[in-house]
């Protein structure tokens, strides 16, 4: 289940017409919380749940509803742990959760990546509570290269940057570093963009590489296949306890990823094996690009297709349901 629904019309336009944007948010998805509740009370013939994202501030309705509901459910925070240490509301909502999870054995949180032992003691959560398990991939695409298959040694790297454009995915410096690099190399490679378009700063438009739109899910896989390298940065204070969705998907793809060194980021980057590498630092990125290009000649993306193994929805059935497999 997904707090991404449609809204009623209605109740849309009324919330969209508080002067207060913020407000009007919120309860949003305090709406859509809910619904998910009500919604999980109604299903039928179904043995467990899977809530896919879930915010501390808004559990007070829907946590019992999920438990009510009585089957098991799995809980996905995606980082509201660590949002929880700069807001006394989401801390609040994580204690609300913990009294729960202690109260009610069919309530389960799912950790993505690694254990939250990386964070402070108080906003971790029961040990008997957790589950972890890799964060999922895309099923239905694959990489492009099989198994022992390398590029033409002809063919240009394509280097991409893709995401939506916003506080915590700054890529302007990135972007700038990534065409100071590539300026004596540009018979070898070639740096792509893609973002929707609806919200692409206007100074993409001036840095002469190629852009692609990818408001639509078909257009974003499509740029993601394109790609060999992505590059990819985040804000500390948003995702050092978080996985990385593009990550995930350019994973899926075959590109090989270069990303923010932080905890769960670099476990998603190298878990069963490396299809990637992380840094501390933007000038570590020249040297990282280099030693991508070097291994996709002589590695293509055999490790790729290991990385996909324990990502399965197959292989994530047995940790979610170790009794039933």
């Amino acid at each position: 289940m997904s707090i991404e629904t449609p809204l009623p019309p209605w109740f849309k336009k009324i919330t969209q017409s508080i002067p207060n944007y913020s407000i009007g948010l919120q309860i949003r998805r305090e709406y859509r919380h809910i619904s998910m509740g009500i919604r999980a009370l109604r299903l039928k013939d179904i043995d467990a749940i899977f809530i896919f994202e879930i915010y501390n501030q808004h559990l007070l309705g829907i946590l019992p509803l999920l438990a009510l509901r009585g089957k098991q459910v799995f809980i996905s925070l995606h980082g509201n742990q660590q949002f929880a240490m700069n807001s006394q509301i989401k801390f609040f909502g994580l204690v609300y959760l913990k009294t729960y999870l202690q109260l009610f054995n069919n309530l389960k949180v799912v950790l993505f990546e690694t254990d939250d032992h990386v964070i402070p003691e108080k906003f971790r959560l029961p040990a008997s509570s957790k589950i972890i398990i890799p964060h999922p991939i895309l099923s239905e695409v694959t990489p492009k290269l099989l198994p022992g298959e390398r590029l033409p040694l002809d063919t240009k790297i394509k280097i991409g940057v893709v995401g939506m454009i916003r506080k915590d995915k700054p890529i302007s410096k990135l972007i700038t570093k990534l065409q100071k690099h590539l300026g004596s190399k540009a018979d070898q490679c070639e740096l792509i963009i893609g973002t929707p378009f609806g919200q692409k700063p206007n100074y993409l438009d001036q840095l002469g590489v190629s852009l692609y739109d990818t408001t639509k899910e078909e257009d974003y896989i499509r740029v993601l296949k394109q790609i060999d390298i992505l590059v990819i940065h985040y804000d500390k204070e948003r995702y050092y306890y978080r996985t990385s969705g593009v990550i995930s998907d350019a994973g899926s793809c075959g590109c090989y990823i270069i990303a923010s060194d932080y905890p769960v980021i670099n476990h998603q980057v190298n878990f069963p094996v490396p299809i990637g590498a992380t840094f501390s630092t933007f000038d570590e990125i020249g040297s990282l690009i280099d030693q991508a290009i070097t291994h996709i000649r002589q590695k293509g993306q055999d490790n790729h297709w290991i990385w996909r193994e324990q990502r399965s929805a197959a292989a994530i059935a047995k940790l979610l349901f170790p009794h039933n497999t």
